[in-house]
């Protein structure tokens, strides 16, 4: 299978109108809070979904909106996940009473429950979901594209990760209690018994990543001691 699609191609291949990826993808991605859940961060996905894959407009419909809604303080896990599933019932709705057939023109429960599954995944991380079917399993892991780059380009996003969350969290904790947050939520990743389930040719350099961002975090910590 051919892999990658731009934004726009991905669009495209969803029949989602110009005005639709301006309003609904671009000014809700590229929201000001936003350094890393934006649209670069689908562009990274998207670049690694298979172009013939038999449901290709269900991985990429569950990519463009899983978050389509990120508010800075959810209040509760899984908040901005749920609202985002409400977004794409919602579009999807419109976008058929308008006869602008979304995807394969299919509003069948089993097709929406599938991209809903898919949306739904990415708010648990830190679980085991083996249970899940194969579309959800290749949206999982290409929501953690970024841990399998290169250190460089790693280092990178990780840059854009920790900006974010400084500037979304700094009203609720202190810059250490952010950065310690971010070190747990990795330090967990490392303790899955495998970080990715169809993509495991990315598994070593990931783990690789991670251990080292962690350790720069630890060396980082004891200098400032």
């Amino acid at each position: 299978m051919s892999d990658g699609f731009t934004l726009e191609e991905a669009c495209d291949k969803v029949n989602m109108p110009l005005i639709a990826q301006t309003i609904l993808i671009k000014e809700c991605y590229d929201q000001p809070h936003r350094h890393y859940h934006n649209t670069d961060h689908l562009r990274e996905m998207l670049k690694h979904v298979p172009q013939n894959h038999s449901e290709v407009e269900i991985i990429i419909e569950a990519i463009l909106f899983h978050d389509i809604v990120y508010f800075p303080h959810p209040t509760a896990p899984g908040l901005n996940e749920a609202l985002s599933i409400a977004e794409y019932l919602s579009y999807n709705t419109k976008a058929m009473a308008v006869n602008t057939p979304f995807g394969k023109n299919d509003s069948s429960f089993e097709y929406e429950r599938r991209v809903i599954e898919a949306i739904n995944a990415t708010a648990h991380h830190l679980k085991d979901q083996q249970h899940l079917g194969e579309v959800s399993k290749l949206v999982l892991d290409l929501d953690l594209a970024t841990f399998a780059l290169p250190w460089e380009e790693y280092e990178i996003w990780v840059a854009k990760v920790e900006k974010e969350n400084l500037e979304i969290y700094k009203d609720k904790y202190s810059p250490y209690e952010i950065k310690k947050g971010r070190n747990d939520f990795l330090q967990e990743m490392l303790h899955r018994k495998q970080i990715y389930y169809l993509k495991t040719e990315w598994e070593d350099r990931a783990r690789a990543n991670l251990q080292k961002d962690i350790d720069n975090y630890i060396q980082t910590f004891l200098n400032n001691l």
